[in-house]
């Protein structure tokens, strides 16, 4: 029988190898994001070519329609082998139409439904019960989406696929040095503006600075930054340069790689309707987010428990492609003290977002009124109805498009705003 300090001794050593799988985790995480996009690429790349080879360019006769198409996104160990869990998890909205295209990353310890198991669990162990499948099951269940394509990936390639391009040229904001001979892992990266070949690649999107994989940095606006600043911007110059002219020549090579590194269930129309239309796409018509929401312990066990307020509107935006909720400014225009501050908290309650407050230029406003951009005038009439207020359009620079200035008059009453 071992000792009570053997059995601590043994205690720390496994929670020690747990740390350092976790650490490993979350270091590969960033990059299977980045191996998932640049093959999601790739496959349109391809696609493209074959299409223009084959019918020397034209129109498709695909049967996909003008419906935003929904993807799951998988980062994994490998594409098979049991017990693999999904360590990056995305939903791609692609819209060919206008060349939208919207990432909502899913934190992989996000507590799900699983129906087939009948339990609650992490969307990341999904994969291991079910596969894709089931993670687009409970990923479209979340959501409130429906995802019938999945795109997997593992990391096998991604360096190779770098040198093939060329290198990616970046502008590395800070000296990056890290070391973990544990993991054989060593990174060194000078700043400036450079050419990353596969092995820099991979260090500059698996570096970890102290806000970690994804940090709540704003609260109050909801901004999350860390390493994922870094993938974003990684991502946007890896699109520049395979949707350049000059990556036709290298088109044998990726492909032979690029094959190797994607699995999906996508028909080849709806792969070959991507790719006709790929000219629409470039880094600025792409948005990402995280879904949000905060880190809790459940029955002993931490899971990252989701905002539904906020991931509705979120999905609304990224998924759905509509646009973002207007921000808001309330002024005190009655002067009664508070009622600025008394606006705001029920606006936010209502599912609004409010960015600031303060006073108006006087306060002998009568009406409460509502003053938006003429593109903006058809998404206030709700609020409008609330707050009983009247709604005074302005044009050229006066009111900013997406934002609503509300001007608190004499007339507010919270009573009647709160239906009492």
């Amino acid at each position: 029988m071992l000792s009570p300090e053997e059995i601590e001794q043994r205690k720390a050593e496994l929670e020690a190898r747990r740390e350092l799988k976790r650490k490993y985790r979350r270091r590969q995480a960033i990059i299977y994001t980045v191996a998932v996009i640049f093959g999601l690429i790739l496959m349109m790349v391809v696609a493209r070519y074959s299409y223009r080879q084959a019918v020397g360019g034209g129109t498709s006769n695909s049967s996909v329609g003008n419906d935003r198409l929904h993807i799951l996104v998988l980062g994994t160990d490998n594409f098979a082998g049991s017990g693999t869990r999904a360590d990056t998890i995305l939903v791609a909205s692609v819209d060919s139409r206008t060349g939208d295209v919207g990432m909502l990353s899913i934190p992989r310890d996000t507590r799900v439904w699983l129906r087939p198991q009948n339990r609650w669990d992490r969307v990341n162990a999904a994969y291991a019960y079910g596969g894709p499948e089931l993670v687009m099951d409970a990923v479209s269940h979340l959501l409130n989406v429906p995802i019938s394509y999945y795109v997997q990936t593992d990391f096998e390639g991604f360096s190779k696929i770098v040198d093939i391009l060329g290198g990616i040229e970046m502008v590395v904001e800070r000296e990056m040095i890290y070391e973990d001979k544990a993991q054989n892992l060593y990174i060194h990266l000078t700043p400036g503006k450079q050419v990353l070949d596969g092995e820099k690649a991979l260090q500059y999107v698996r570096y970890r600075d102290r806000l970690g994989d994804i940090a709540l940095v704003d609260p109050f606006k909801g901004e999350y930054a860390g390493r994922v600043e870094r993938q974003r911007k990684f991502l946007s110059a890896v699109v520049d340069k395979v949707l350049s002219p000059g990556v036709i020549t290298r088109l044998p090579q990726l492909i032979s790689e690029g094959l190797k590194m994607v699995k999906t269930n996508l028909p080849w129309d709806v792969v070959l309707n991507l790719a006709v239309n790929s000219g629409k796409f470039s880094p600025d018509r792409i948005t990402s987010a995280v879904l949000p929401g905060n880190s809790q312990v459940l029955n002993g066990a931490w899971y990252w428990i989701v905002n539904e307020q906020k991931a509705a509107q979120l999905v609304d935006t990224i998924i759905w492609g509509k646009p973002e909720p207007l921000k808001l400014t309330v002024l005190n225009g009655n002067g009664r003290s508070g009622v600025a501050q008394q606006v705001a908290n029920l606006l936010r309650e209502a599912g609004y977002e409010v960015v600031s407050l303060g006073n108006a230029q006087h306060f002998d406003f009568r009406e409460t009124q509502i003053v938006v951009a003429e593109q903006d005038r058809h998404r206030v009439d709700e609020l409008a109805a609330l707050l009983n207020a009247a709604i005074l359009v302005q044009s050229g620079d006066g009111q900013a498009a997406g934002t609503a200035t509300i001007i608190v008059g004499g007339n507010f009453s919270s009573q009647r705003s709160v239906g009492i």
